[in-house]
């Protein structure tokens, strides 16, 4: 989606949301403009328009309750928290903490999804992973090479919390909990077969955990139902999986 195209998106979800609240819109620059009203030979002024209430097109999008998130892959409530009863455009690929959907649901926050970033990619890569951090633990029946998986977090500039030692269901309850607290941006659990971390994360309120066994389910997990835990199991790919979560 190019800049033009960014622009029309954004007017749209304006209008919408303004016509639900029982106020018209003046057209936008593609549509017809209204009549001119000659005063005086040889001087004309475009019309007033004929209810109150409307807004101009060339009103900013800043005036008109809108904030442009695209760019950024992770969002927090902290960042939300300027922006009460505002419309926030975010990328289909951004992970919104639990947190912050949340608050955006309290607070009247409309988020709308768009398919690009209004930035360039590598500087959306580059904003996105400073400072993001993960609830990582492993089983410790794990079959198979966990340091892989770290080091493909820490290859995206990702800080990892690891949570071992005691049980694994108590380190998940842990991942779950550091998650909802939102220290870290998302969770990751490492087991055999995959269905031991949803069971026990899922118990936090706050937390939806998804067990993903490829690209396409960890891309739906993010963006379809905004998950925040991640389990993989010793069958899947953690690279596919970790880059199709996270879009880095």
């Amino acid at each position: 989606m190019n800049q033009d195209e960014l622009v029309e998106a954004i007017i749209s979800e304006v209008k919408r949301v303004l016509a639900q609240r029982g106020i018209t819109v003046a057209p936008s620059s593609k549509e017809s403009p209204a009549p001119a009203r000659h005063t005086q030979e040889g001087d004309s002024t475009p019309a007033a328009p004929s209810a109150a209430g409307q807004v101009p097109a060339a009103e900013s999008s800043a005036a008109i309750g809108i904030t442009d998130m695209s760019g950024r892959q992770v969002i927090t409530q902290k960042e939300l928290e300027p922006y009460k009863g505002r419309t926030i455009v975010v990328s289909r690929k951004a992970v919104l903490t639990p947190l912050a959907v949340d608050f955006a649901r309290e607070k009247k926050i409309t988020i709308t999804r768009t398919a690009e970033p209004s930035v360039k990619k590598t500087d959306s890569i580059r904003v996105s992973a400073t400072g993001a951090s993960v609830a990582l633990t492993i089983s410790p029946d794990f079959r198979g090479d966990g340091s892989i998986l770290k080091t493909i977090l820490a290859s995206k500039s990702l800080s990892v919390k690891e949570f071992s030692g005691g049980s694994y269901e108590a380190n998940i309850k842990k991942v779950a909990d550091a998650v909802a607290k939102g220290t870290v941006h998302f969770g990751v659990c490492l087991e055999n077969t995959g269905m031991i971390g949803p069971i026990h994360a899922n118990r936090n309120t706050r937390i939806r955990a998804v067990h993903c066994r490829d690209t396409l389910d960890a891309r739906a997990a993010r963006v379809d139902i905004e998950a925040n835990v991640i389990v993989l199991d010793s069958a899947s790919n953690p690279e596919a999986i970790i880059s199709g979560f996270t879009g880095l």
